[in-house]
């Protein structure tokens, strides 16, 4: 387990109140499993989905498969910085409009069904304008709301967050 996820699986048990012990009943393993859990090793795709909804924390999954799933680094968007509501919002605006403006080109580009070499460089560049909309849309989804981080994680945990 990466060090990001051992500290956020850390992070959201202590979050929701739980001991070792009562993190373990609850999931359904023994507390040495847990406690192996929290100083590195890997959990199964299961035990990862149970921790989530027993601690209450969805990027808790996110940052597993990022972070732990050769799959999931391939296709999820890497989030830099989970940032608090208001600015991440202004974020999305931000991507949102460098992405339109791109996404005009994309279409030239595709109406033909055909990428030309000269094409190439601008369909990567729309592709990487949408993949930070992408990720400025995530890292809203973990915000801060209201004095709480992602899903009801006490407020500081998402200005640490960096997947």
């Amino acid at each position: 387990m990466s060090s990001v996820f051992t500290r956020l699986a850390i992070q959201a048990r202590h979050n929701a109140g739980l001991t070792q012990e009562a993190a373990a009943e609850r999931i359904g393993v023994a507390l040495r499993t847990i406690a192996h859990y929290e100083a590195g090793r890997i959990p199964a795709d299961d035990i990862v989905a149970r921790m989530m909804q027993v601690y209450r924390a969805p990027y808790l999954g996110y940052a597993y498969l990022s972070q732990e799933s050769e799959v999931g680094r391939a296709l999820l968007p890497q989030i830099m910085n989970v940032s608090g509501i208001a600015s991440g919002a202004m974020q999305i605006r931000v991507a949102i409009k460098k992405a339109v403006k791109m996404y005009d080109r994309l279409e030239e580009i595709c109406c033909d069904d055909v990428i030309s070499r000269d094409e190439q460089r601008d369909y990567e560049r729309c592709w990487s304008e949408l993949d930070n909309l992408m990720a400025s849309v995530t890292a809203m989804k973990f915000s801060p709301r209201k004095g709480k981080s992602p899903a009801g994680a006490t407020a500081g945990l998402s200005e640490r967050i960096n997947f």
